[in-house]
């Protein structure tokens, strides 16, 4: 593993608000920062959602934001059906003046999803029964294309099966595309 520039913090009560308020998004991703601001202390408080900060080493700027959440995925097909363990991120931002660490090949994104929140949740992994980590992302081509390509998440192909995960859909966005990256 590299070193990483970047230290991982929890998210806390005492965080001044303005520095939320700071956080430059990519692309057209405002709900993310409505929910950084708004809502992720709440969240936090009452166990909803855990939010981590991404901050750079040396200077304490904030890089980028997640959240993760236990989670089960439904699953059905013609013999059985159960519950799937996994973990959702809920929430995955990087502050546009972030974009790429060093060269134009590295983003910033990729570099914190392989180096610190695949890690997590490895490591959760080893507690935990866990087959997937999910997400609901904003449904742009680029988004996508840049979970599916660069991050190896994986859309389902049944329509069957990408019906049966509507209920879960995020409320701020009925958009949102059903992706899952398999954990073993």
């Amino acid at each position: 593993m590299i070193s990483s520039p970047f230290y991982i913090e929890e998210l806390s009560e005492e965080l001044n608000s303005y520095e939320l308020k700071s956080f430059r998004i990519q692309h057209e991703e405002f709900q993310l920062t409505r929910y950084l601001v708004k809502l992720a202390k709440k969240h936090q408080k009452q166990l909803l959602n855990k939010t981590f900060l991404v901050r750079e080493k040396g200077s304490d700027n904030l890089v980028a934001f997640y959240s993760l959440k236990a989670a089960t995925l439904p699953y059905n097909d013609k013999e059985s059906s159960f519950l799937i363990p996994a973990i959702e991120l809920t929430h995955f931002a990087v502050d546009e003046r972030y974009k790429e660490i060093g060269s134009a090949s590295l983003k910033t994104g990729e570099f914190i999803f392989w180096n610190h929140i695949v890690p997590c949740v490895k490591n959760a992994q080893k507690y935990l029964a866990l087959q997937d980590l999910f997400v609901f992302s904003i449904n742009t081509p680029k988004l996508i294309s840049y979970y599916k390509n660069r991050l190896g998440f994986q859309e389902i192909e049944n329509i069957d099966d990408k019906l049966f995960f509507e209920y879960a859909v995020p409320d701020y966005d009925d958009n949102c595309k059903f992706l899952y990256f398999p954990l073993s």
